[in-house]
């Protein structure tokens, strides 16, 4: 049983990886590696660049709780179906779009698909492995760095090889890729059992308990700084490199550098995390962030950058771990959606604003180091939150006794 429930761990959390490829990386973290191309073939300034990359938040953020309902009505694997069918038709959409229009409304499609496919999908993976969720989420998670390591490597080869249609060779790659997960998700992955009701269990406590609980708001606060400040620096660390003098090559190779780093950082930290707790690990990531962040601003070299994404790479996907995971630290398993939509609106709002005032900062108060300095402040903010974190005294005998039965009667 154990070795059994160890490998459906493994595919699940592999499908995981495949899915946040598609709909973090592809959908909304690629965007700034594309950009620069995407931007002289639809002749876009910085602001309007950015006001694209807030339209994707924008239709993340207005249809989230709806996909949280939704989910609970459909079922999880249905509503993540349609996430990602979603953000692949947007996808095959970007390849083709000749006008700021159509762009505007294909990147509203793949924030929309996104809110119907992440949090469902999270949820649904906690859900069969409620004891290991900082390593399923960390798992999972590593998907955005793979998906990144592949748009680093791609989206510079395809332009130099097709010039100006290279950024929508990638945009309609992405798309076949997206096709081929909800392939996989519609074969492999079913929906949790229901939660069967224990005589020892406490009554569930009402939604508005758990939005006003104030350790919970102060995870999502700290998710907040996290989605405001990591979609400035993947939208704007492409074009600053290569604004400051480095080679569309070096950036692009420091881009998959990215890639590789980040795969790994989010099952690292997940796993620090489940054994020595979510506190210190939330201050050492935020704290080294923050400081990766700095660097490009004291040195725009190849050495400043080198280091930043170094840094960031190997910290940025711990952070979402982290988060997610302490967002669920303070709940039941059956109130764990809740908590996390609920931390996730405050991450959407934080990416909704984040590119637009960094495009605006860009073009009219000192280009791209006054919008890193401002990212630097948010995270040195996000410090502060996080010494406020404790970790949550879990109810192991619960969980062990809920988990055993389940996977004694239904298995994924």
């Amino acid at each position: 049983m154990e070795q059994k429930n160890k490998n459906n761990l493994l595919t699940y959390a592999l499908i995981g990886m495949l899915t946040t490829a598609v709909v973090l990386a592809f959908a909304r973290l690629s965007y700034g590696v594309i950009l620069p191309f995407m931007r002289d073939g639809l002749n876009l300034s910085y602001k309007e660049a950015g006001l694209l990359g807030t339209t994707t938040s924008l239709g993340y953020l207005s249809t989230l709780i709806f996909a949280g309902i939704l989910a609970s009505k459909w079922g999880s694997k249905r509503t993540v179906l349609l996430g990602i069918s979603l953000v692949t038709a947007g996808l095959a959409g970007l390849s083709l779009v000749n006008s700021y229009l159509l762009a505007f409304l294909f990147m509203l499609l793949l924030g929309i698909g996104t809110s119907f496919t992440f949090t469902p999908l999270i949820t649904l993976l906690v859900a069969w492995f409620p004891q290991k969720k900082g390593i399923v989420i960390g798992l999972t998670t590593s998907g955005a760095g793979i998906g990144i390591l592949f748009a680093g490597m791609i989206v510079p080869y395809l332009s130099s090889i097709n010039g100006e249609a290279g950024w929508r060779w990638a945009w309609g790659i992405y798309a076949a890729i997206g096709l081929m997960v909800v392939i996989l998700t519609m074969i492999f992955i079913k929906n949790p059992p229901v939660e069967p009701v224990y005589e020892h269990q406490q009554q569930k406590t009402p939604a508005k308990e758990i939005y006003k609980n104030p350790k919970i708001i102060n995870i999502g606060l700290i998710y907040g700084v996290v989605g405001l400040t990591y979609i400035v620096q993947v939208i704007f660390i492409m074009s600053y490199m290569i604004d400051s003098g480095l080679s569309v090559k070096f950036a692009g190779q420091l881009m998959a550098l990215n890639g590789v780093l980040s795969i790994l950082g989010g099952p690292f930290w997940g796993f620090v995390s489940d054994r020595f707790g979510r506190r210190k690990s939330l201050i050492l990531t935020m704290g080294l962030t923050m400081l990766s962040m700095l660097l490009p601003v004291l040195f725009p070299t190849q050495l400043g950058f080198t280091l930043h994404i170094v840094i960031m790479s190997c910290t940025s996907t711990g952070l979402f771990t982290l988060t997610q995971a302490a967002s669920m630290d303070y709940v039941k398993p059956s109130e764990m959606p809740i908590a996390f939509s609920y931390v996730t609106f405050y991450f959407a709002v934080g990416q909704l604003v984040g590119p637009t005032i960094a495009g605006w900062l860009i073009e009219d108060l000192g280009g791209f180091r006054t919008a890193f300095i401002f990212s630097t402040i948010c995270l040195a903010f996000g410090i502060i939150l996080t010494l406020k974190v404790r970790n949550a005294a879990q109810n192991e005998q619960v969980l062990t006794t809920l988990n055993t039965d389940l996977k004694e009667h239904v298995s994924p």
